[in-house]
């Protein structure tokens, strides 16, 4: 269980300057996080949060992402939320966690919007000792998602990963039609594993991942043609990619 006076996060994002309500947060946002704090420190790591609308409720949004501090992975199926109040300037993300007990519970973490300039969003929540700083630069992408059910794909794609070549990142999208659990992984032309870039449960929409050329310990691998595999269900989806040095 983790306590929100442990969790100090800053968030960049892209957005509209005159966001006033959750539509302008739905869409798929890339970019990289670092953390300063007592236990733990790094910089610049690769990661993404991707919003989509909630069917049971328009007051929030559901949302997912590989940052440990707003979004638990092995509770994939439970839903995560997120908030906006233009009033109290702050946005919240409701982080799914479980008790010793085994109980489901919910934190909520919530942050101060510190800038909005039209293209850059400032989002900070400061823990009550101000020893642990973990930030976050997002950029929106192109794909949106959405719980219209007109938009869901009919079935599951792997689209073209952008750039490509690339150096030293590219974006991987993918859309699936119905929950279910997904794996994206990434090998070298000899069919050697490198590295699972997704292993979980999605919900139905689209989705962008990014791989920045590293293997599973986080060490950048050499140029080459990598192997991008996408598992869903008992379906598997592959495609190619080049990287540059």
């Amino acid at each position: 269980m983790i306590k929100n006076n442990y969790i100090v996060t800053t968030f960049i994002l892209v957005c509209s300057l005159s966001a006033t309500n959750l539509n302008d947060f739905v869409g798929s946002w890339e970019g990289s996080e670092s953390l300063s704090s007592p236990t733990m420190s790094y910089q610049g790591r690769e990661t993404y949060v991707s919003f989509r609308h909630n069917a049971n409720l328009d007051t929030n949004l559901i949302y997912t992402s590989n940052s440990d501090f707003i979004y638990n992975g092995y509770l994939g199926w439970a839903a995560h939320y997120f908030t906006h109040s233009k009033a109290e300037n702050q946005v919240v993300f409701g982080r799914r966690f479980t008790t010793p007990l085994g109980i489901l519970g919910s934190q909520e973490i919530v942050y101060n919007i510190l800038e909005n300039d039209g293209e850059r969003m400032v989002l900070e929540f400061i823990s009550e000792d101000g020893l642990t700083i973990h930030t976050l630069n997002l950029n929106l992408s192109l794909a949106v998602l959405s719980n219209d059910i007109d938009i869901y794909p009919q079935e599951a794609s792997l689209e073209p990963n952008y750039p490509n070549p690339f150096n030293p990142a590219t974006s991987i999208p993918v859309k699936i039609s119905h929950k279910s659990s997904t794996r994206l992984s990434i090998y070298n032309s000899n069919g050697k594993f490198i590295k699972n870039i997704q292993n979980g449960l999605l919900e139905p929409g689209q989705y962008i991942f990014k791989w920045n050329g590293t293997n599973d310990q986080n060490v950048s691998v050499s140029a080459g043609t990598y192997i991008y595999k996408f598992s869903h269900g008992s379906n598997t989806l592959v495609r190619k990619m080049i990287l540059l040095k």
